[in-house]
Order: C-alpha cells, then sequence, then structure tokens
C-alpha cells in the first residue's frame, strides 16, 4: 500500500514539474507575455573614429587643417624621408574620400614613397576657383599652395616633387594650377576634366608634366566639351599644352587594358618631342561614373614618376 501512494506521488510531482516548465517556456499567461523584441538598435560608432573632410578615416591616416579646411592625410611608416607629395582634388559633388579611392592614394603613397593628401573643395556648385580669367589667382590656388608648404614643412623629405590628381571638377582645378603654378608642380594627372575658362588667361611660359584621361562617350563632362560651365574640348586643352611644352606635331601610340572592369582597350598618345611630357588617353566604352580600377588608371602614367 505505501509503495503505490509513493508511486502515484512521484507521478503526481513529475506531472506537476512539466506543467511548470512548459509555462515558462510559453512566458505565463497572456498578459504576462514578454513583449517581442524591437528592431535593434542603431549601433554608436566606436568613440575613437575620426572624422575629415566629411568622411569617416581610418587609423592610418590622418587630418590636418589648412585655411579652415580639412585635408585627409596618409603618410606610409616605413621611411624617414618622403619624395614627393600627391594631392587628390575632388569633383562636383564629390568627396576627398571618393577621388582617393579612385586613384588608390594610399596605393601610389606606398609604391613611390609619397605625402598623400586629399583636401576638401570650397562647397561651391563646382567645388574649386577652377575658371581661368583674366585676374590673378584665386583662393583655391592660394590654398592648395599653402597645402604644399605646410605638409613640406611637417615632414623630411629628399625631393620637392608635386603630383596634382584632378577626378572632374578636381581636374578643372588642376588644369588651373598647371597654369598659376606650374613651377611648383611635378606633373598633372586629369581624369574625366579638362580645361576651363579662357585659353588667354593662362599666360605662364612653364611647362608641366601632363597626362590626360577621358573617355568619348562622357556625357557629364563631354571630350567636346560644353559651354555651359565654360569647359573647352579635349583636343583643345591638348593642343593648348602641346604647344605650351613645346611639342611637335607627332605622337606615339600605346594600346593598353581598360581602366574599368567593363572596359577592354586604352589607347594613350604621347606626344613626341616635348620639354614636358604630354599624353592623352583615350578610355573605350568608360562612361564619368564608373568603376575605375586604380592599378589599370596606374599604369597608363606609372611614366611620370621615373
Amino acid at each position: 500500500m505505501n509503495r503505490k501512494i509513493s508511486k502515484n506521488f512521484r507521478v503526481l510531482v513529475g506531472s506537476f514539474a512539466v506543467i511548470l516548465m512548459v509555462s515558462a517556456c510559453s512566458g505565463g499567461s497572456d498578459g504576462d507575455k514578454s513583449p517581442a523584441p524591437g528592431p535593434s538598435p542603431i549601433p554608436t560608432p566606436p568613440s575613437n573614429t575620426t572624422s575629415c573632410g566629411g568622411v569617416i578615416i581610418g587609423n592610418e591616416q590622418n587630418c590636418i587643417t589648412v585655411d579652415d579646411r580639412e585635408i585627409i592625410s596618409y603618410a606610409t611608416n616605413t621611411t624617414e624621408q618622403y619624395s614627393g607629395i600627391a594631392i587628390f582634388l575632388h569633383g562636383a559633388p564629390g568627396s576627398p574620400g571618393k577621388v582617393s579611392n579612385i586613384f588608390g592614394s594610399k596605393m601610389l603613397a606606398d609604391k613611390f614613397n609619397l605625402v598623400a593628401l586629399s583636401p576638401q573643395g570650397n562647397s561651391s556648385p563646382y567645388e574649386w576657383n577652377s575658371s581661368n580669367k583674366l585676374t590673378g589667382t584665386t583662393p583655391d590656388v592660394d590654398f592648395l599652395l599653402a597645402t604644399i608648404d605646410d605638409v613640406q614643412g611637417r615632414y623630411s623629405f629628399n625631393d620637392d616633387k608635386v603630383y596634382i590628381f584632378g577626378y572632374s571638377a578636381g581636374g578643372f582645378m588642376a588644369y588651373k594650377l598647371a597654369c598659376q603654378a606650374p613651377e611648383r608642380l611635378t606633373a598633372v594627372i586629369a581624369l574625366a576634366g579638362q580645361f576651363r575658362g579662357d585659353f588667354d588667361a593662362c599666360t605662364t611660359s612653364t611647362p608641366v608634366n601632363l597626362h590626360h584621361l577621358h573617355s568619348t562617350i562622357d556625357s557629364d563632362v563631354p571630350f567636346d566639351g560644353r559651354d555651359n560651365g565654360d569647359i573647352a574640348s579635349v583636343p583643345d586643352t591638348m593642343s593648348f599644352w602641346q604647344q605650351k611644352n613645346g611639342c611637335s606635331a607627332e605622337s606615339e601610340e600605346v594600346i593598353q587594358g581598360g581602366v574599368t572592369a567593363a572596359s577592354t582597350q586604352t589607347s594613350t598618345e604621347k606626344y613626341t618631342g616635348c620639354t614636358k611630357s604630354v599624353a592623352l588617353s583615350t578610355l573605350d566604352g568608360v562612361t564619368h561614373e564608373d568603376e575605375y580600377v586604380a592599378e589599370s588608371l596606374l599604369a597608363t602614367y606609372e611614366y611620370i614618376f621615373e
């Protein structure tokens, strides 16, 4: 008799425990149910992130300020002396981060022992005072020359080379610098952005190495130029610098690979007899806002670092 009671009691206790477990897993009665979890909260950025020129920069980059404008700076830590400065000028609209990615600023700095700089524009429609007019220097020319001076004072250099890289409206500004301060520049590399303004306003007789890259199907900054914005054609731009650099009418053509994943070919004309080099790379099947491959772009103008 006692054994039966004990057995039934154990069954009853076990059943009661199962009921409790089921009740706990289901959240209890309807009135006791926990609320369904809401959307995950937006993660808070780490406290050590730094913004420069409107973009978040990496730990290996620095942010410097010249004339109240921010500049993303990168310099490899594997050297005590640098061979020069590379300045990357963004388009409109654009950002220092975007133009850095297009040209691969970090890659170029590491490969050629350069200090890479990506400054902010001035927030105007063209981002830079890039139109060439019959007046003196502009605030942006003064700002960029002050940037060169500032950085040359911050780092130790074994050479005073300065390379200007401009994309789109940044290319317009690169040509403005080539007109107003060619003696400070080693080379200008312009992608999809040519001369803007009046050729008669570009009175310098000092040549500068120049490499231009452009697609004939570019509809944003047309190869043949446009009246809106007073943008010259690419052929007129190149002809102007051929004369300024003392080039002959002849050129040597080199066929290279495409500069995007989809493009198949780049035709580069290097003009002969120049005191400083002048070259035009015509890009096959490339739109203005395209997925450029920095290493492929470099293959067209790498000779300027020799």
